[in-house]
């Protein structure tokens, strides 16, 4: 069974490149010119974002149940 994550975002480092938004296959992260946005709801804890930002902004927290 995939662990269930929630990835979070460091904001004093990311600069909305939307890296992370174009890697993710099930849509679960909206970039914009002015925010960042993650849809729990969509994520399939692939953790494929958290690797595929430049700047290491995005990390992740386990979720229980």
């Amino acid at each position: 069974m995939v662990e269930k994550i929630k990835i979070i975002v460091n904001e004093d480092k990311c600069y909305l490149c939307g890296g992370c938004a174009g890697v993710c296959p099930s849509l679960a992260i909206k970039v914009s010119s002015s925010k960042w946005e993650f849809f729990q709801d969509k994520c399939i804890s692939c953790k494929i974002c958290i690797n595929a930002c430049p700047v290491g902004a995005l990390d992740f927290e386990p979720l229980e149940g």
